[in-house]
């Protein structure tokens, strides 16, 4: 991140004690005299994929403890997060996205009138963000970091830092709890601002166990869609010898069988079937215990003819079958690739939650007609930034650079909601049989 100019200066730097932890804090001056503080947990200089938060001063939350937005929240979460991981936190005195606290209290007082956050910067003929990050670029170059991952829900924000040349490698969520009084500010800032705010899936750090998303609207009439799989580090979904099982580690496994435990079905594309014929069931060899529950199945056969065997449990046969129905299956009758119909016909068959495990041209068709609601990929290697990029080799229609990527087990694993899934596309150009 080096040849661009430094504009700003080190005034001070010393190391303060925490609720949080003990921190290095560095006192930043630009020439136009404004200060900026990093916050710095760890080594900075040469390091990769460095987990930063690029936070804004917010006097209301941060000193008075308003409950109208969520930056106390997202200021806490970020000093945790570098804690217990290292990073940095850049606290930039830039109240109320940039207009000042005058400004920000008067357009309180119109919000109250029943305007939202954008309506009431654009009566008092403001802009609705007038931040930069000019200043943050140059922390960033001075404290010697070669890439970040930036702890947002903002794609702006990355855009920003991009733009004044830092390699941003990936995102970190900011998952944040509306209340009351900031529900329909969050609101905004998701549906008018782009924010990422409706990550689906999230992990319990304490035992590593995947909790089930929030369902779509039921007005939505279709099951909430889990993608999951593992891909090798050079972007494939099986071994050199065409395993699958060699990709994934046993915590991966476990992870796997949780899962399936937890939704009402699985469900493949007709070559998964075909070529690995999976039993598509939550074992407890995996699990280290007996299963809950077992899923139904789904097959979306297309064109194929997928033969299977009646088992006590629902089949779903998106397309066409070579075996005829019994008590505990189901044929689904799919004329084109088109998903909204035979999402529908799953739903009304109570199928209200499905997890989808491949394989790569199925996911392609949920993810080009945007009816995913959340995308996990186990990636067999320990490098962030390998396992980014080789997600975004077997699907460039995801935003991979988006999403949230952790160590797991013996690799990584990428989390995201479908704000990182593609524009939606023809059915004809998402084909999953």
């Amino acid at each position: 991140m080096d040849g661009i100019t430094r504009s700003i200066t080190l005034e001070a730097e010393t190391s303060l004690p925490t609720e949080f932890g003990t921190f290095v804090v560095k006192i930043y001056r630009a020439p136009n005299g404004d200060t900026s503080t990093a916050i710095v947990s760890g080594k900075t200089e040469g390091c990769h994929d460095l987990p930063v938060r690029v936070h804004s001063a917010c006097f209301t939350s941060e000193v008075l403890g308003s409950l109208k937005c969520d930056c106390k929240e997202q200021l806490d979460f970020a000093l945790q997060y570098i804690a217990k991981h290292d990073g940095v936190v850049l606290y930039l005195q830039q109240e109320g996205r940039g207009i000042g606290l005058g400004n920000k209290i008067r357009a309180y007082a119109l919000q109250e009138q029943g305007h939202d956050t954008i309506e009431a910067n654009t009566l008092l003929g403001l802009p609705v963000d007038a931040r930069t990050y000019d200043e943050a670029a140059d922390i960033l170059r001075d404290l010697g970091v070669g890439s970040i991952r930036l702890m947002t829900n903002n794609p702006l924000k990355i855009s920003a830092l991009k733009d004044l040349g830092i390699t941003v490698s990936g995102r970190e969520p900011v998952t944040i709890r509306a209340n009351e009084h900031s529900a329909g500010y969050l609101q905004t800032k998701r549906e008018q601002m782009g924010h990422l705010l409706t990550l689906s899936s999230t992990i319990d750090p304490k035992n590593n166990r995947e909790n089930l998303p929030e369902k779509p609207n039921k007005t939505s009439q279709r099951p909430l869609v889990h993608i999951n799989f593992a891909l090798s580090e050079s972007g494939l979904t099986t071994t050199q010898n065409g395993s699958q099982t060699a990709i994934s580690c046993q915590a991966d496994w476990q992870r796997v069988h949780q899962l399936r435990e937890k939704y009402a079905a699985v469900a493949v594309g007709a070559k998964t079937w075909l070529n690995d014929k999976p039993q598509l069931t939550s074992r407890s060899d995996r699990l280290g215990r007996k299963p809950q529950r077992q899923p139904d199945r789904v097959i979306f056969a297309g064109r194929h003819l997928c033969p299977y065997t009646p088992v006590n449990r629902r089949t779903f046969i998106i397309g066409k079958s070579t075996t005829e129905q019994t008590e505990h299956s189901a044929l689904i009758n799919a004329a084109d690739h088109d998903l909204t119909s035979p999402l529908r016909s799953l739903y009304n068959r109570r199928i209200d939650s499905l997890l989808v495990e491949g394989g790569l041209t199925l996911v392609r068709s949920f993810i080009r007609q945007q009816v995913a609601d959340v995308i996990t990929i186990y990636v067999k290697t320990q490098c962030l930034e390998t396992a980014v990029r080789a997600a975004a080799q077997a699907l460039p229609e995801f935003s991979a650079e988006l999403c949230n990527a952790r160590h797991f087990g013996d690799g990584v694993l990428l989390s995201s909601g479908g704000h990182s899934l593609a524009v939606p596309q023809p059915a004809d150009q998402a084909a999953y049989g």
